[in-house]
C-alpha cells in the first residue's frame, strides 16, 4: 500500500511524477512473489558433484499484474573444493549482494542496488584458502547481453551484436562463525564488473535502415559486509557505470537520443541488521541511484532513493511473516514534478 502512485503497480521501484490533481493514493494487494524452488542433487562425475537449481516466480513481467511462470533460476553445475562450473539462467556475477527486504527479488532495484537480475550465463569459479580462516574466490562469466526488443513500427529495434557480456568478481571472506545469527562472516569484501555492447537499429517510417548504434555497457561495483558479535551486522555496495538499465541500475534508463548515448550513473546502498532473537530480525537501509544530468538530454529521471525498515519473524522453519515501511523520493527533470511517498508492505510466506 502506498500513498503515492508507484511504477509499476505492485513492485514499488519508484514513484510516478507528481500529479497536479493530487489524486495519487493507491492500494495494491497481491501474491506476485509466490514461487517454487527445487534443488537437484545429482551423482558424482569424477571428483566433481553434479547438481542443479530451479526457481520459478508466479508472475509474468514487472509491468503487468497478470500471473504467469517466470523461470528466474534454471541451471546445472559441477563443483568440487576448488572449482565450480555452471550453465543456465543464473543471477548476475556483477554486484551480486542484495539487502534483506520483504520483496527480496527486486530489493532496492533502481535505488542503488545494481545487478541481482537473472540471465543466461556460462560461469566458472575458482576457490582458494587464505590462512586458517580466510577464503578467496575468482569468478568469470559470459552472459546474455540484452533482451531483444522490436518497436511496434520497427523504427527502433534492439538486439545483441553476437557477443556475450563479460562479468567478473573477486571476493574475500574471513571469520566464519556457525553460531552467529547474522549470516555474514566477520569480514566480507568483493569487487566486480561487467562490460559488453549491443546494437540498436534505427529505421525510417518505411522500415529502411538509417543507422546502427552500438551502445557500450560498463559497470564496476564494490561490496562489503561486517559482522559484530552474533546479533549485529552491516552490508552494502557502491557502483558506477554506464548503460546499466538492463542491470537494474540507472533507474532502468540505458541510453538516450537518436544516437543512443549511454546514460552514466552511480549508486549505493547500505543496510544495518539486528537480530532480536535467532528467528526475529530487523533491517534498516537506504539506497540511492543518480544519473548524469547531461546524459538525460533534458527529460528523464535524475535520482531515485529509498529508505526502509522492516521486522521479519520466522515463526517456524515453514512459516514467516513480516512488515516493512519505506520512504521513496523520485526526482525528475523539469517539467515533470518530483514525488515523495510512503509505502507499507505486509508479508506472509509458507514454505513446504
Amino acid at each position: 500500500m502506498s500513498n503515492k502512485r508507484t511504477f509499476p503497480n505492485g513492485t514499488a521501484f519508484l514513484l510516478l511524477p507528481k500529479d497536479a490533481t493530487g489524486e495519487e493514493s493507491s492500494f495494491d494487494l497481491n501474491a506476485r512473489s509466490s514461487s517454487f524452488y527445487f534443488a537437484l542433487d545429482g551423482p558424482k562425475v569424477g571428483d566433481f558433484k553434479l547438481s542443479g537449481m530451479m526457481y520459478f516466480m508466479l508472475t509474468s513481467n514487472v509491468t503487468s499484474e497478470t500471473y504467469g511462470i517466470l523461470p528466474s533460476l534454471l541451471y546445472v553445475d559441477l563443483k568440487d573444493e576448488k572449482w565450480r562450473f555452471a550453465i543456465g539462467q543464473q543471477m548476475d556475477v556483477f554486484a551480486e549482494r542484495i539487502p534483506n527486504m520483504i520483496d527480496s527479488y527486486f530489493a532496492l532495484a533502481s535505488s542503488g542496488c545494481a545487478g541481482n537480475s537473472s540471465r543466461g550465463q556460462i560461469r566458472a569459479e575458482r576457490y582458494f584458502s587464505v590462512g586458517k580462516k580466510g577464503k578467496f574466490s575468482l569468478t568469470a562469466a559470459a552472459s546474455e547481453p540484452i533482451t531483444s526488443y522490436f518497436s511496434p513500427d520497427l523504427s527502433n529495434n534492439t538486439t545483441d551484436n553476437g557477443m556475450p557480456n563479460i562479468e567478473w568478481a573477486a571476493k574475500y571472506s574471513s571469520g566464519k562463525d556457525a553460531t552467529a545469527w547474522v549470516p555474514y562472516d566477520n569480514l566480507e569484501l568483493a569487487v566486480s564488473g561487467v562490460s559488453g555492447s549491443y546494437r540498436v537499429f534505427k529505421n525510417d517510417i518505411n522500415g529502411a535502415n538509417i543507422r546502427v548504434n552500438h551502445p557500450q555497457v560498463f559497470g564496476i561495483a564494490g561490496e562489503y559486509a561486517f559482522r559484530f558479535g552474533k546479533r549485529f551486522g552491516i552490508q552494502g555496495e557502491v557502483y558506477n557505470g554506464k548503460a546499466l538499465g538492463n542491470y537494474a541500475a540507472s533507474i532502468f534508463q540505458t541510453t538516450k537520443g537518436d544516437f543512443d548515448k549511454e546514460i552514466r550513473s552511480t549508486g549505493f546502498w547500505s543496510e544495518l541488521a539486528f537480530y532480536w532473537k535467532k528467528n526475529i530480525q530487523t533491517r534498516v537501509g537506504y539506497g540511492q541511484d543518480k544519473c548524469n544530468e547531461s546524459d538525460l538530454m533534458g527529460l528523464g529521471i535524475l535520482q531515485n532513493s529509498t529508505l526502509f525498515g522492516n521486522l521479519i519473524w520466522d515463526i517456524n522453519p515453514s512459516f514467516q511473516i513480516g512488515t516493512e515501511v519505506s520512504y521513496k523520493q523520485t526526482d525528475y527533470l523539469a517539467p515533470l514534478k518530483n514525488n515523495q511517498g510512503v509505502t507499507a508492505m505486509l508479508m506472509a510466506q509458507y514454505k513446504f
